[in-house]
């Protein structure tokens, strides 16, 4: 009977433990001395987001209670969006007021101790890898209300003429970097995600697309809009929403036949900052443009099974496109290099046919050695009237990325370089880097569903450049991101950003479509004031000093001018963080702060369980939850038969 008791003890534990994958979610505080847990209360959340163009600045506002009897310190991560800047911090304790500010990293973080040793209210936000971000407040007092405001600026996305924007209402945390263990969104879905869907959520967007509209439309959510001149106001049709659905804003512009051009300025600490936004017609046809394709496939062993057969896919569909006015070639790689056909040849019937009986033939195994197959793409001058395209297929698995990087940036000459990154956990961050640098764009097929869409949209790219060769003329000395142009395609528009002394003279935009010149001129004076353009220039310039890391240049050159750019223009980064400090202080006594995980996921039991088993997904995890329910069931029956055996 002891035996029965202690099994469904255990079996008890384990269901309440799994339970907690359809309980709501929220932010859950975690004693740091004790284990125990409690909730601080979300009462609502405030999002207002204002868009100029390509660029958003978000500002999140949510509003909690700490419940708990004690000051609290609460620490948790949350992610934000790729490409995003975050700039202002605010907290609201009672009728306290604090503002960040941004800080070296080191002198932040001591600033902040110091404060909530000392018992004043404080908070930090900190950058730590990729998209993720810490938020520390310290000395909530019990049973007060706390208001925390984070504003970061991201970019719009663009595909295929439509406009979007993704405000995620579900924290989701990474694995590793020192986070706990994933969590279920609050109606048992994906693994690792919470949302915030038992409080009031409400969302608010100025909307100045810098071009005529069509349509204005949310995904998930019913709207409401108001057109104010240029500009439109959308806000949420009802602030009590689901909110584990994202919110997904879209925009389509109005049809045009040619290059729609955006401009926008700010000024900031006498400097003149200008965006340029290019925005393709939403369809086009290239004429008089023919392309020297060069396909680069891995076939090293991280690629065997469905990878290579996902590459082989990606790549037919690159050979399909070919034109008779075309030219390629194929390279395979892995720890040596082949070449189909000793240089270029033209995409004939025969060779394109000969091609795609050699990608049939091909097996994975073997290293990977990535730089002679980019190197010997790029070895030749690209031949003149041509345009040369690299589409460069790979799961992006390597040791040497620095080095690699550093050869293409050195190579890549008048070439462009399309990456496809092939299968789950490819790595993207690199293949991001390689596209950019050479003027490409990436394309991700995780699933082999997902090859003719993603191959088709690359494949629209590849045949139909708008606008290639861009150059750009600014008057005066004007410091540009990025430094060189990729080519504009339909589907994905180009952003320019710069810094000037004087809002004087005119921009002149050169290029060549469809193999005639392609000439426009912009008068400064026409560029429409918004704010955030001197934000998205010291990000972007940030962004191209990190991207020297590893390279020649000396990483302590690097960390001076990234900090000097991020404390000029108010930006976590690498070597800043934001901190908030109170100068009157809260609590008197050094002994009664109790420190807090703030996790946006269910409490310990779980957690315990999930730090005890090896990761699963979602489907894994329900079956498991549902094998344990009918085990329960089992003993339940078991025990009260035992018991009836006892009375009779």
């Amino acid at each position: 009977m002891r035996a029965c008791n202690a099994a469904l003890t255990m079996l008890l534990a384990l269901f309440s433990a799994m339970s907690w994958a359809a309980a709501p979610a929220g932010l859950w505080l975690e004693s740091a001395t004790d284990g125990t847990q409690e909730p601080a209360l979300l009462l609502a959340t405030d999002v207002n987001i204002t868009v100029t163009g390509l660029l958003a600045d978000t500002t999140l506002t949510q509003h909690f209670i700490n419940q708990t009897d004690q000051f609290a310190e609460g620490r948790y991560r949350f992610p934000l969006p790729d490409n995003t800047a975050v700039e202002r911090l605010e907290i609201i304790i009672g009728e306290r007021r604090i503002e960040g500010e941004i800080r070296e990293r080191a002198e932040a973080g001591q600033t902040y101790r110091q404060a909530r040793d000392s018992g004043r209210a404080a908070g930090l936000v900190e950058h730590d890898l990729g998209n993720l971000f810490t938020l520390r407040v310290a000395n909530i007092p019990p049973g007060e209300r706390a208001e925390i405001r984070i504003a970061y600026r991201q970019r719009v996305d663009y595909a295929h003429g439509r406009f979007s924007l993704r405000f995620p209402t579900t924290a989701i945390p990474r694995f590793g970097h020192g986070l706990s263990n994933p969590y279920s969104m609050s109606d048992g879905g994906s693994r690792g995600a919470g949302s915030f869907r038992s409080s009031p959520l409400s969302v608010g967007v100025d909307l100045t697309p810098g071009v005529a509209l069509a349509s204005i439309e949310a995904a998930h959510h019913e709207i409401r809009t108001e057109q104010r001149g240029e500009a439109w106001r959308v806000e949420l049709h009802d602030e009590v929403v689901d909110s584990r659905r994202d919110f997904e804003l879209e925009w389509t512009p109005a049809h045009s036949a040619s290059v729609e051009l955006g401009t926008f300025a700010e000024r900031r600490d006498g400097h003149e900052y200008l965006l340029l936004m290019l925005t393709p017609p939403p369809s086009f046809e290239a004429v008089g443009t023919p392309r020297e394709v060069i396909v680069i496939i891995d076939s090293s062993g991280s690629m065997r099974g469905q990878p290579l057969e996902q590459a082989r896919e990606s790549l037919l569909f690159a050979l399909a496109s070919l034109g008779p006015e075309d030219r390629f070639n194929v390279i395979e790689f892995n720890h040596r290099t082949r070449t189909l056909f000793d240089a270029p040849v033209d995409a004939t019937p025969d060779n394109v046919l000969q091609a795609k009986q050699w990608v049939s033939r091909l097996d994975a195994g073997g290293g990977t050695v990535m730089g002679p197959s980019l190197s010997l793409s790029m070895r030749d001058p690209v031949p003149s009237g041509f345009l040369r395209q690299i589409v460069f297929v790979t799961d992006g698995l390597i040791a040497n990325e620095s080095e690699v990087l550093d050869q293409v940036r050195e190579d890549i000459g008048d070439s462009r370089l399309f990456a496809v990154g092939i299968g789950h956990g490819v790595n993207s961050g690199f293949l991001r880097q390689l596209s950019g640098i050479g003027r490409g764009s990436h394309t991700l097929i995780g699933e082999p569903g997902q090859i003719a869409r993603r191959m088709s949209e690359l494949i629209m790219q590849l045949e139909s450049p708008v606008l290639h060769d861009i150059e750009l003329e600014w008057p005066g000395d004007a410091e540009m991101y990025p430094l060189r142009q990729r080519d504009l395609y339909v589907g994905e528009p180009l952003m320019v950003t710069a810094r000037l002394k004087r809002m004087q003279g005119d921009l002149v935009v050169t290029g060549t479509s469809s193999g005639q010149p392609w000439r426009e001129v912009v008068p400064l004076e026409a560029f429409q004031s918004a704010v955030g353009v001197a934000a998205h220039w010291a990000g972007q310039r940030i962004d191209a000093l990190e991207s020297e890391r590893g390279g020649a240049i000396e990483p302590e050159w690097i960390d001076r001018e990234v900090l000097a750019t991020a404390l000029d223009h108010g930006l976590v980064s690498s070597r800043t963080s934001l901190v908030a400090v109170d100068r009157t202080p809260l609590r008197t006594s050094p002994n009664t702060l109790t420190a807090h995980d703030v996790t946006a996921g269910p409490a310990q039991g779980r957690d315990m369980l999930l730090r005890a088993m090896p990761a699963t997904d979602a489907g894994s995890f329900n079956a498991l939850v549902r094998a344990a329910v009918a085990l329960l069931l089992v003993v339940l029956l078991f025990r009260g038969r035992y018991r009836d055996e006892e009375q009779s």
